[in-house]
Order: C-alpha cells, then sequence, then structure tokens
C-alpha cells in the first residue's frame, strides 16, 4: 500500500512579506516569481575595466545579458551603458543595489516593463541577391523601411533603425528571402519623462 505525501507550503515570516512586498513580489508562500525583462541605463566612468566590472556583477548574479550596447556621451570622460538582462524582480534589484555601488558607475536608470520610453536599435542584414533576385530584395528592403548601405554582384546590405520588436519583425520576414548575415547594435533607451544626470 503507497502513501501519498502532502507537502505544505512554507509560510512566510513577516519579515519576508514585507520584504517581498517592497519589490513588488508575490506574498504567495513558494509561487514562482515570473522573469521579465528589465532595461537598465548606466552612466560609467569611460576607462579601462569599468564596463567588465558592470558586467561581471550581473554573471555573478545569474543573470543572462540579452543586449549590451556602450558608447561615449557628450562628456568624453562617460560613458552609457544600456543593458537587458531577464530576470525576477527581485534578482534584478540585487543586481542595480551592487551596480549602484561601484565607484565606476555614476547613475543608474531601470526601465521596467509598461515604463514610456524611446527606444531604437540598428540592424545590418546581408542578403545573397545574384542579379535576377536582386530587385525582389530592393522592394523588401523598402517596403519594411529599411535602406540599402551597400550592394554588390553577390550580396546587398540593408540598414533598419527601429525598435527591437520591429527589428523582430523584419527578421522573421527577411529569413525567407536568402538572409546570409545579421549584425544588431544591442538596444539604446531614454526614459521619456525623465532624465540620467551625473
Amino acid at each position: 500500500m503507497s502513501q501519498t505525501t502532502t507537502i505544505t507550503p512554507r509560510a512566510l515570516t513577516p519579515q519576508q512579506i514585507l520584504r517581498k512586498r517592497a519589490d513588488g513580489e508575490t506574498v504567495l508562500a513558494d509561487v514562482p516569481e515570473p522573469a521579465q525583462p528589465h532595461v537598465l541605463s548606466i552612466l560609467i566612468e569611460n576607462h579601462a575595466g569599468a564596463l567588465n566590472r558592470v558586467v561581471n556583477l550581473f554573471s555573478a548574479r545569474n543573470l543572462n545579458l540579452d543586449s549590451v550596447s556602450v558608447g561615449p556621451t557628450a562628456d568624453a570622460t562617460v560613458s552609457r551603458l544600456t543593458v537587458v538582462t531577464t530576470g525576477t524582480r527581485r534578482q534584478v534589484r540585487q543586481a542595480v543595489r551592487l551596480v549602484r555601488q561601484l565607484l565606476d558607475v555614476l547613475a543608474l536608470d531601470e526601465f521596467t516593463p509598461g515604463d514610456p520610453v524611446v527606444e531604437r536599435e540598428l540592424c545590418l542584414a546581408k542578403f545573397g541577391a545574384s542579379a535576377a533576385e536582386r530587385p525582389a530584395v530592393l522592394e523588401l528592403a523598402r517596403s519594411l523601411g529599411a535602406t540599402v548601405a551597400h550592394a554588390d554582384r553577390e550580396a546587398v546590405t540593408v540598414e533598419l533603425t527601429g525598435t527591437s520588436a520591429e527589428v523582430d519583425a523584419f527578421l522573421d520576414v527577411a529569413s525567407e528571402h536568402g538572409l546570409l548575415e545579421v549584425a544588431r547594435s544591442g538596444r539604446l533607451s531614454f526614459h521619456r519623462q525623465r532624465h540620467l544626470t551625473l
């Protein structure tokens, strides 16, 4: 005769309930929190090793970086790093807290799903196109809002700037038309109603 064991959920302590509420997590015991995409805009000092220290913190928290984009700002001593990562709110909050403590980090802004942001990503796509196929590829590029960046006898390279969703949709259609190579810049984002300052 087999016995069935029933596992009762572990009760949360009052401190756990307060922490979970503060972090926007569910207060139900043992209910897994869904992972969501988070976008972080970070101003860092522009010197060797600064980017590596920030990226290593995400790795240490077991967070995958879906996209990383870094470049100089109007101030040559400061770079803007845009990181897209997917994780639970708690995981990302812990990573953000640690990133803010780094000496190289000057300012940080976190965009959560639903925040009003201006977002763009650059995509270069190379198509194999013979003389007979070229008109169809060029028409496809124009119809999807892409422009021709380079063309030779064997291939046509087009560029598209748009949101990540628009780039995904473009590549979905382009994959049926002799797509050879893709290079994406990673997401760049600004909040519409606030700005990141030092």
